[in-house]
């Protein structure tokens, strides 16, 4: 993987949650820098933030399923005990990216952005999604720090 530019991947994706009523909000990030639009922007009201992560693939280092889905177990466990609010989410691939892919995880309220980002090098994550109702970007764990982005919806499902 040297020599991917990690920042288009995570703009190829699709970051998803359920809304208060069940279905599901899907939104992709482009490299328009802008405020969250409706409907995130009303969650953002009632939340402070969101941060978009997993436990799976560690470092984007491709693992078994049941692997990931015990480290998701293992995770959900640590952030119920650290009394963190959060609901499941998932990441995929945008429609006819290629190889498809999908890994589930949560969406955590309410933190701050150095928050986010302990819980992103505690998981081993390369980079999360963060947004407040100002800013969205991805919270890289390494140099390239906060990259401003803005939020595309997708569809809701």
């Amino acid at each position: 993987m040297p020599g991917t530019n990690w920042i288009t991947v995570y703009r190829k994706s699709v970051y998803a949650f359920p809304r208060h009523d069940g279905r599901w909000l899907r939104f992709s990030l482009n490299d328009q820098p802008a405020p969250p639009p409706e409907p995130i922007a009303s969650v953002l009201a009632v939340h402070g933030s969101l941060t978009f992560i997993t436990a799976w693939n560690p470092m984007s280092v491709e693992l078994p399923l049941s692997v990931n889905e015990c480290a998701n177990a293992q995770f959900r466990n640590t952030l119920a005990a650290a009394g963190v609010r959060y609901e499941q989410s998932y990441g995929s691939s945008l429609p006819g990216v290629a190889p498809g892919w999908r890994e589930d995880g949560f969406v955590l309220f309410g933190l701050k952005r150095q928050e986010a980002l302990e819980w992103t090098c505690k998981v081993q994550q390369r980079a999360v999604v963060w947004m407040d109702s100002e800013q969205v970007g991805l919270l890289f764990s390494d140099a390239l720090g906060f990259v401003l982005s803005g939020v595309v919806p997708v569809d809701e499902v």
